[in-house]
């Protein structure tokens, strides 16, 4: 009898304390504010008002933080960034600007122009 009533208890514990951790496990969820969490790297272009990238699929994102666009108005522009799909907007982390007309200089010493 005392195995029985001790097996009891100890499978109401277990089954309680197994919902209490799901139910802290959604809660911690809710709480992020970032919940994909993962930082993406875009290439684009910012628009003349500085609150939109049009990237390099041409897809255009609102920028929720347009204030860090300002001063890179018509550049082409690398920014770290997290993406919220559902309202198609960016909140970006840093920006990098790209230069269009990379130059590259080459050395007839160089081995690719030995043969």
């Amino acid at each position: 009898m005392k195995s029985k009533g001790l097996s009891v208890l100890v499978t109401v514990l277990l089954i309680s304390g197994i919902s209490f951790s799901q139910d802290k496990s959604e809660i911690g969820k809710a709480d992020s504010s970032h919940a994909a969490g993962k930082v993406l790297i875009v290439l684009g272009r910012v628009s003349n008002d500085a609150r939109t990238l049009l990237t390099d699929l041409d897809s255009e994102w609102k920028v929720a933080n347009a204030s860090m666009l300002k001063g890179y108005e018509h550049r082409l522009v690398r920014v770290r960034c997290y993406i919220d799909s559902e309202k198609n907007q960016i909140q970006i982390l840093s920006i990098k600007s790209e230069t269009s007309g990379e130059t590259y200089a080459a050395r007839s010493s160089d081995s690719a122009f030995r043969r």
